[in-house]
């Protein structure tokens, strides 16, 4: 954008902002204090590598296991995302 357009762009969030601040404060993104780390993307990609090796090692059975207990850590994780988010 050149610096007339942000000129006019940040004069039109201005009028916003005076004229429905409610609505100004709900569009705002929310702030991060910095980027989290994909948990559930890494949990997930460690997961499809490892249980078909453990499977072939130690059986279905530990595999089995260990997937439980992978849906249970992903599950807290996104119930605790959820309550932070509320």
């Amino acid at each position: 954008m050149g610096d007339d357009e942000r000129l006019t762009l940040r004069a039109i969030e201005q009028n916003l902002i005076r004229t429905d601040p409610e609505f100004a404060a709900r569009m705002r993104a929310p702030a991060l204090d910095s980027p989290r780390f994909p948990w559930v993307t890494a949990l997930c990609i460690l997961t499809y590598i490892f249980v078909p090796i453990q499977a072939l090692l130690f059986g279905w059975v530990s595999a089995v296991i260990t997937l439980d207990v992978v849906a249970v850590v992903l599950a807290g994780i996104l119930i605790r995302r959820r309550r932070r988010a509320s």
